[in-house]
C-alpha cells in the first residue's frame, strides 16, 4: 500500500510539474530613470508559484557629471507567489535577493560586489491559453542594497517590460 501511494505521488507531482510552463526571455528596464538594462529572465513553476532567476546588466549615469557613469552585472533570484485574475491575466509578488558586480567611471574600474534584498511585484498576461508561446509582463522590484560601493548603496526600485517564450 506504501508503495503504490508513493508511486501514485510522484506520478502526481510529474503531471503537476509538467501541466504548469516554463518561460524564458528578456526582462528591460530602467532604475529611477539613473541606469537602463536588460536580463535573461527564467521562471521556473514551482506547484502554482515560481521562482525566477534573472542575470543582467546595466548601465548607470548622470547627467551633467562625468565622474558618475556606472556599470553593473548581477545576478537576482524571486520566488513569486502568482494570483489568477482572470484566464491567461495574473499578478505576483515575492521576496527576491541580488548579488552582483558594480564598476564606475568611465574607464569600468571595479567597485565591488552588491547584495541586495527587496521584493517583486508584477502583472502579466500569457499567451498560451491562446495558443501562442508568449508572456509579456510589467513589474517593479524594489531593493534594498546592504552591501555595494558608496555610489551604489541605499535604496532602488526598477520598473521593467519582460517578453518570454513559455514551454
Amino acid at each position: 500500500m506504501k508503495k503504490a501511494l508513493v508511486i501514485f505521488g510522484i506520478i502526481i507531482t510529474i503531471a503537476t510539474t509538467s501541466l504548469a510552463q516554463r518561460a524564458i526571455g528578456l526582462r528591460f528596464g530602467t532604475q529611477l530613470a539613473s541606469s537602463i538594462g536588460a536580463e535573461l529572465s527564467y521562471q521556473q513553476p514551482l506547484n502554482n508559484n515560481r521562482l525566477e532567476i534573472d542575470f543582467g546588466a546595466a548601465g548607470g549615469f548622470s547627467i551633467g557629471s562625468d565622474d558618475y557613469n556606472s556599470f553593473s552585472l548581477s545576478l537576482t533570484a524571486a520566488y513569486q507567489w502568482k494570483f489568477n485574475i482572470v484566464n491567461g491575466f495574473n499578478w505576483y509578488v515575492g521576496p527576491a535577493a541580488s548579488g552582483g558586480l558594480y564598476f564606475v567611471h568611465y574607464d569600468k574600474t571595479f567597485e565591488g560586489p552588491t547584495l541586495g534584498l527587496g521584493g517583486q511585484l508584477g502583472i502579466e498576461y500569457d499567451f498560451s491559453a491562446k495558443g501562442v508561446p508568449l508572456q509579456v509582463s510589467l513589474d517593479t522590484r524594489p531593493m534594498f542594497n546592504l552591501l555595494s560601493p558608496q555610489e551604489a548603496r541605499g535604496y532602488n526600485v526598477s520598473a521593467c517590460l519582460s517578453l518570454r517564450y513559455t514551454f
